[in-house]
């Protein structure tokens, strides 16, 4: 009974509390500013608020036979245009570390973004703009941030993955994006080859969570891609053009991959709350300067890792895969022996295959700061003997990655200083295990 109670509140405070800005108040209230995204990193599917999609075949997607309910191939003026008094200003910045949020002040306003651009209405393009980096409890981590780019009026919305900077694309895709003003919900388009492959309408949510978009299923085939994204009104009007190819949203799959990784949200990506898997700074994978594909799934159980093992590792034919598994096990009510029994079946498989399998010990939990931040289930009070069972069978295998000590306090806890909301490592945290595992990687190349 004590158990659901956080996860009844966390669900009571998503549906009711999150903010995306207030264009009308002079002064941010306090209780405003110190609103708080859901958590992009955890698709627990009780808990998590997220964005989902209807998918729409290929022929329903073909641009000359578009049926996906809109009223008009064309913007809406009335929807898309700001007063006549004023203009949309899209500023972008640079993802500042262990930043939760960002608290935009102008023209005697104040917005909240969670993402390191914002849309905004001025009356004066060339007002005074400040940005200050939050935390989750809205102290300032860095003030008056730096200025990127500044648009005005732009005519489509403006993604932000940065697969240009990772060495080989996800297996799942995050799309993420500046949220755009007057968008009811999106449309996001996937291109192979120059031709639609995947075409999605997400659903509506507040707008402090309508910026990024998990794609559920796996990309597996050859090919050169890219991704794109329009606005779309509550009357379903196209509000916006679509946005722009660039390299930041284009990619290739490409096999084999010599190494890759398999697990949950740890190696999928993302951190600080709410930056998604589509920013390199908390990939533990960009901290490896050997290239490593990254075949891992947010919210991943052992179980759900093994039954997925011949569609989604197989056909990149690793020689090496690297499992980092078990946290999504031990955090519910999944024991030990069973979370082993799955890895070893895991193990098998790899050893069948011909794939060396090198298992990383999985990250502790910090339940005080997990209980803070109530965006996930509170851990069992076992959580740590089940997390040691495992732990005890990974440092029995021929080849093994221990991270443990690094992550861990004198409670046996997840630092405090390496993980804001007491799950995910951030920056620092991947930082310590991808160096761990681009060591490993060293030594074995060295051996051949």
């Amino acid at each position: 009974m004590f158990k659901i109670l956080p996860v009844i509140l966390a669900i009571f405070l998503s549906l009711y509390n999150f903010y995306f800005f207030d264009s009308t108040e002079k002064n941010l209230p306090e209780a405003i500013e110190n609103k708080n995204p859901r958590n992009h990193l955890t698709q627990d599917a009780g808990n998590r608020q997220q964005v989902t999609a209807k998918v729409l075949s290929v022929s329903e997607a073909a641009p000359k036979n578009l049926t996906i309910n809109h009223t008009s191939e064309r913007n809406s003026p009335s929807e898309t245009a700001a007063p006549a008094e004023e203009k949309i200003l899209r500023l972008t910045w640079n993802v500042v570390p262990r930043a939760v949020k960002y608290k935009i002040s102008y023209e005697g306003k104040h917005a909240i973004s969670y993402t390191n651009g914002v849309e905004i209405l001025v009356k004066n393009s060339s007002s005074a703009i400040q940005i200050d980096a939050l935390d989750f409890d809205s102290k300032i981590v860095e003030d008056e941030v730096l200025i990127l780019t500044v648009e005005e009026n732009p005519p489509a919305p403006l993604t932000t993955t940065e697969f240009d900077k990772m060495k080989f694309a996800p297996l799942f895709l995050v799309y993420s994006w500046v949220p755009t003003i007057n968008a009811d919900h999106y449309e996001i388009q996937l291109f192979k080859d120059g031709e639609i492959y995947r075409d999605y309408v997400t659903d509506f949510h507040p707008k402090d969570d309508n910026f990024d978009f998990y794609d559920e299923k796996p990309l597996i085939e050859d090919g050169d891609y890219f991704w794109r994204i329009r606005g779309i009104a509550a009357s379903g009007a196209v509000l916006t053009e679509w946005s722009e190819q660039a390299p930041c949203n284009s990619f290739k799959v490409e096999k084999p991959a010599r190494f890759c990784a398999l697990g949950d949200s740890i190696t999928h990506g993302g951190g600080s709350i709410s930056v998604p898997p589509s920013t390199v700074i908390y990939n533990w994978q960009n901290y490896c300067n050997l290239p490593i594909k990254n075949l891992a799934k947010s919210g991943d159980t052992t179980e759900k890792m093994l039954n997925r093992f011949e569609r989604d590792i197989l056909p990149f034919n690793p020689e090496v895969l690297f499992i980092m598994a078990g946290v999504n096990d031990y955090r519910s009510d999944i024991v030990g022996w069973d979370s082993v029994t799955n890895l070893a079946a895991i193990r098998d498989k790899c050893e069948a295959y011909g794939i060396k399998p090198v298992f990383i010990t999985p990250t502790p939990l910090n339940p005080p700061l997990i209980d803070k931040v109530n965006f996930v289930h509170y851990p069992p009070y076992d959580w740590q003997e089940q997390r040691k069972y495992i732990c005890e069978w990974i440092k029995e295998q021929e080849d093994f990655i221990d991270i443990e000590n690094a992550l861990s306090d004198s409670n046996g806890f997840l630092r405090a200083d390496l993980a804001i909301d007491g799950l995910h490592p951030d920056g620092e945290g991947k930082k310590i295990i991808g160096r761990a595992v681009e060591s490993w990687l060293t030594n074995y190349l060295n051996r051949e």
